[in-house]
């Protein structure tokens, strides 16, 4: 037997048979088997001693990596490369030089991670400095430049799991046979992403003319005005408008800076500037009604300098949603109040939505659609019922005749409204059935989350062909809600389907479970990429993008 036999060392072992003193415990070699185990020390190189010793750690201006402890994602790539030195071939030093360079046209800012090459990477730590800059930038394209949680936080499911995307060290290994295909496979595909880093891009490279309008009363269709050619010659410089067109006045030359002067005579309010500032509305995300009012001027009067920042800003908030999305996803904007389906990076749905007001946002999440209800009732939520309906039923006694709202109380018995004191009501709520009035409408979209918001159907069909539509209490109405419907049970067979149809002619509530229903995103971004690829340029109606900007920019400062 050999159960106290130690393993031993090749040179202990050599070391051992020149002994010429036999100790007791020496005496269990005898039955050491011909197969014994012996252990070979093998040279270290200086990264993987460095890495094992924890010794890298002790290097100053590694950055701290927010998906993976540095010194892991150091230990995964480091093993792939043989733990030899990555940045001694001067021309992969050389292509990450430039592709961090790059990262300009992502709105990121290159300067960020100019600290690592100071120094030549010679010594250790200087090598592993460029490395962990290299990851560092990595997940900056991948995953944000900041972390979500600490400023638009997104409620999600306690057991939900996230996308799976590749690590930061995965993404790293590109890198070492072609660093441009490390960062393209960092870089965000959804097609909002590349469409607005190709207009950053583009707003870099050639910058603007701006020429501040005027303000003063509202200028409406077939007026005349002292700004008319001002109005016209912005037109003309942001595209909305031919250089040729009559409207800005007899110029010699069109207008290419502030210090020139304008040389026209005012004009009518013709029908082609009209059209002009209608399509310049519809890109600012105003109501294209061809009155410059007050809104209308204050978009004519956003610098370039502010669009670009607003550009930077969602630039942002897309990296984190690809670093969020699944394959499958319906995404809600809520600043722009639209809603779409993607599979990979095609639509396979769209609509316009009503999101929440103001001061009843409808809330940030990430969840997953799991039914359907058919022709639902709705009981009316707390803060509704105290801000919305108890004044309106305190001023009209008709008020539930009117609006075929049923009193219950909490264990679902109906009650007289006129026994209910409605000054101090308690223990009662207010439930109306389902119907063609239902708020509700014949759908309703449901996902967990612990805010009761859900996406639905609604009567309100004329708010939809407003410009800004965030007129909901919190929750999502769907102007395509029967095609969403149909969407989601497009994978049953005929005979479901056609069950599904009888239930909802039924006019009573039912259930339906929805079979692999994609993700559900509920975001928010200030530019929106249209059907034809041009950019929208949106107000903010939740106050949001000060606060991003303001962190991004301090973020920059602390670096």
């Amino acid at each position: 037997m050999n159960r106290c036999a130690p393993k031993m060392s090749l040179g202990d072992y050599l070391l051992l048979k020149k002994c010429t003193v036999l100790f007791v415990s020496c005496l269990c070699w005898a039955a050491v088997p011909a197969k014994a185990e012996f252990t070979v020390k093998v040279a270290l190189t200086p990264i993987q001693e460095s890495l094992m010793q924890g010794t890298a750690q002790r290097c100053e201006g590694l950055p701290e990596l927010r998906s993976m402890p540095i010194d892991e994602a150091l230990e995964q790539l480091y093993e792939v490369n043989g733990y030899i030195a990555i940045w001694q071939q001067e021309e992969r030093l050389q292509s990450l030089q430039e592709e961090l360079l790059e990262l300009a046209t992502d709105g990121l800012e290159p300067r960020e991670y100019a600290l690592a090459f100071a120094d030549p990477p010679e010594d250790v730590c200087a090598e592993l400095r460029v490395t962990g800059t290299y990851l560092h930038a990595l997940e900056h394209l991948s995953r944000g430049r900041l972390d979500p949680e600490d400023h638009e936080p997104m409620w999600h499911p306690k057991d939900y799991p996230p996308p799976e995307r590749p690590t930061v060290a995965e993404l790293g290994r590109y890198g070492l046979a072609d660093m441009s295909r490390a960062f393209d496979r960092a870089r965000p595909t959804l097609p909002q992403y590349v469409e607005l880093r190709r207009a950053y891009r583009q707003m870099d490279r050639e910058p603007v003319i701006y020429i501040a309008f005027p303000e003063g009363p509202s200028i409406k269709p077939g007026a005349t005005d002292q700004r008319l050619p001002q109005l016209a010659q912005r037109l003309m410089l942001e595209g909305f408008l031919p250089w040729e067109d009559p409207s800005a006045g007899p110029l010699t030359d069109p207008i290419t800076s502030v210090a020139e002067p304008v040389r026209a005579q005012p004009l009518s309010y013709d029908s082609q500037l009209q059209q002009a500032v209608r399509a310049f509305q519809v890109a600012h995300g105003l109501q294209s009604d061809g009155i410059v009012g007050r809104q209308t001027v204050a978009a004519l009067n956003v610098t370039p300098q502010e669009r670009r920042l607003q550009l930077l800003i969602n630039l942002e908030r897309l990296r984190w949603l690809e670093a969020r999305r699944d394959e499958h996803v319906l995404l809600v904007n809520s600043a722009g109040s639209t809603a779409v389906i993607l599979q990979g990076n095609n639509v396979r749905w769209a609509s316009r939505v009503q999101s929440g007001t103001a001061d009843r946002a409808t809330p940030l999440m990430v969840s997953r659609i799991n039914r359907v209800t058919l022709n639902p009732s709705w009981t009316v939520p707390p803060t509704i019922f105290r801000k919305d309906k108890l004044p309106q039923i305190r001023s009209n006694p008709a008020y539930f005749a009117e609006r075929d709202l049923q009193v219950l109380d909490y264990q679902g018995n109906r009650l007289n409204p006129a026994d209910i004191d409605w000054h101090t009501p308690q223990g009662v709520l207010l439930r109306q059935p389902p119907g063609p009035e239902n708020p509700l409408g014949a759908l309703v979209f449901r996902f967990e989350n612990p805010f009761a918001v859900f996406l639905h159907d609604t009567p309100s069909q004329s708010l939809f062909e407003r410009a800004a539509r965030n007129v909901s209490s919190g929750c999502v109405r769907v102007e395509q809600a029967t095609e969403l419907a149909d969407y989601l049970f497009d994978n049953l067979d005929a005979s479901e389907r056609e069950r599904i149809r009888e239930l909802q002619a039924s006019g009573k509530t039912h259930e339906i479970r929805v079979r692999s229903g994609p993700q559900v995103i509920l975001g928010y971004w200030t530019v929106q990429v249209m059907e034809d690829g041009s950019l929208r340029y949106l107000p903010d109606p939740y106050d949001m993008d000060e606060a991003l900007a303001k962190a991004l920019s301090a973020a920059l400062q602390e670096d």
